[in-house]
């Protein structure tokens, strides 16, 4: 029993690098960042920002593809969202984010949402001001 290694590796610079699939994510979601939910088209906006500002040194953030977003959820893990809820992400992942993200997977007028709850993805319509939720960015190293 023990110290088991993490495959997540949090660096100081407000990114984590995730050493089993050869990403990087955003510490922070938007929900952290600006402490609101964000409809699909206000994810570019969030994306833009996160580039100009250079988070980690990168200006290459972008939506996860939604396989790059459900390999960091983990029904063993335990973690709360910004309403004291359960999400299952490591740790490592800082509390009070939001309970899904956008994915850059498209269908015509549609995006992918992946759900920290329970690992499934939904369609949601794109230009729908109603359904407002997280995004949680990420790069790859080239």
């Amino acid at each position: 029993m023990g110290n088991e290694k993490s495959r997540f590796l949090k660096r100081d610079d407000g990114t984590i690098y995730d050493s089993l699939t050869s990403v990087t994510w955003m510490a922070n979601d938007s929900r952290l960042d600006l402490d609101k939910e964000v409809s699909y088209s206000e994810t570019e906006e969030y994306v833009k920002k996160m580039n100009e500002k250079k988070v980690g040194g990168y200006d290459d953030w972008r939506l996860p593809t939604v396989h790059e977003a459900s390999s960091i959820f983990d029904k063993e893990k335990l973690n709360k969202d910004f309403k004291g809820g359960d999400i299952h992400l490591d740790s490592v992942f800082p509390p009070g984010a939001g309970n899904c993200t956008w994915t850059s997977s498209t269908r015509g007028k549609e995006a992918q949402i992946l759900f920290y709850m329970n690992g499934c993805a939904y369609w949601y319509g794109k230009d729908d001001q109603t359904i407002s939720h997280g995004a949680r960015l990420v790069r790859r190293d080239s």
